[in-house]
């Protein structure tokens, strides 16, 4: 790396911090102001509350990284244009695009660690949230949604209450399991447990009644067994767990959903979790296009004051995320393949900013 290299690229250090700081304290605040009002009321330990704020960080950081680039690029691009070092680097038959590209540099790897994030951390970071807002509003630990029905394969299934008992173990209470024919024609098969436990893809069904019909309806079979067992697999996450908005899974579990979703002939959660899946790409990618866009741009207004450049960005950033949202409802409504809306965007801003480059150049 060249002497220049290492000095454009510390330039971006400092603004970037105090950039995402800055973000990151206004998103964060909005959490803690809906914590505000009980917890003066109710006074909730201060402690809990504080863990609770810092768990939250993780899915604030993921929206605050790309803005905090481009507030980066911005403010080093536009210090170095005034102070004539811009100048001086052309001047030795530097083109742009190589005085910028430390800033590229700089905006693939943030992008690479808002990806992490969002993939790897804040699925945990959101569990360890709702569990620590458990404590605070008095819910039990790790909710799961009771009288849930859901079809598998040829079976139906209701569930009056579900317990996490441990890793990948459910226990179950209510548990009405319809089987239908295979051959589709006569009734369906109907067994009902008063307890179940759901454990590595084995149902163990406690006081089972199961109740069979002939092609009239009319009932030819009641049986009892204090214990049954049914292998089956279900992925429970998709019907018991407690609700969480698709940014807060990884990008494996969307991808998983997506296929049990079509598997299932639910074509409108396939489509939603397919969205979804790729945005979980494309948003942390925001982050090189911003560094892209940014600097041209900082470059070109530098002499109509310190922070003119920097507004125009600020400006581009939200033009961009209005863009994305915009892309994100086409692409959920199925105006467009989910791959398509979700790069649209980027591939947009991408445009732009190396027409502006080629244009400052």
């Amino acid at each position: 790396m060249r002497l220049s290299d290492r000095y454009v690229f510390a330039e971006l250090i400092l603004p970037f911090l105090i950039g995402t700081l800055a973000v990151l304290m206004m998103l964060v605040g909005n959490t803690l102001f809906a914590y505000l009002g009980r917890m003066l009321q109710e006074k909730w330990p201060v402690m809990v509350v504080l863990r609770a704020l810092v768990l939250n960080i993780p899915t604030v950081l993921v929206l605050t990284l790309p803005v905090a680039t481009a507030l980066a690029a911005s403010l080093a691009t536009n210090r170095m244009a005034r102070d004539g070092e811009v100048t001086v680097l052309r001047g030795g038959g530097a083109p742009l695009f190589r005085i910028f590209l430390p800033i590229l540099v700089f905006g693939a790897l943030v992008s690479a660690a808002d990806f992490f994030i969002s993939d790897r951390v804040v699925p945990w970071a959101w569990q360890e949230q709702q569990n620590t807002e458990a404590l605070l509003y008095s819910l039990p630990k790790d909710p799961v949604e009771s009288n849930v029905a859901f079809k598998v394969e040829n079976y139906a299934f209701y569930i009056g209450a579900a317990q996490r008992i441990g890793p990948g173990r459910l226990k179950l209470t209510k548990v009405i399991i319809i089987r239908y024919p295979d051959r589709g024609d006569g009734y369906p098969e109907i067994t009902t447990a008063e307890t179940a436990e759901y454990n590595a893809d084995l149902w163990t069904l406690r006081n089972v009644r199961t109740h069979l019909y002939d092609k009239n309806g009319v009932t030819i079979a009641d049986g009892f067994s204090p214990r049954g067992e049914l292998p089956l697999r279900v992925n429970f996450s998709q019907v018991i767990s407690p609700p969480r908005r698709e940014d807060q899974l990884a990008f494996s579990e969307l991808s998983t959903r997506a296929v049990d979703a079509r598997r299932l002939g639910q074509t409108g959660d396939a489509l939603k979790y397919e969205v979804e899946r790729w945005f979980k790409l494309s948003l942390p990618a925001m982050c090189l296009v911003f560094a892209l866009c940014a600097p041209p741009l900082a470059l070109r207004f530098s002499r109509a004051g310190s922070f003119t450049g920097v507004l125009l960005s600020i400006i581009v950033v939200f033009v961009a995320w209005n863009t994305l949202l915009l892309m994100k409802y086409v692409g959920l409504g199925g105006y467009l393949p989910p791959v398509v809306a979700a790069w649209t965007t980027n591939v947009l801003f991408t445009g732009i900013g190396l027409w502006l480059l080629r244009a400052q150049e």
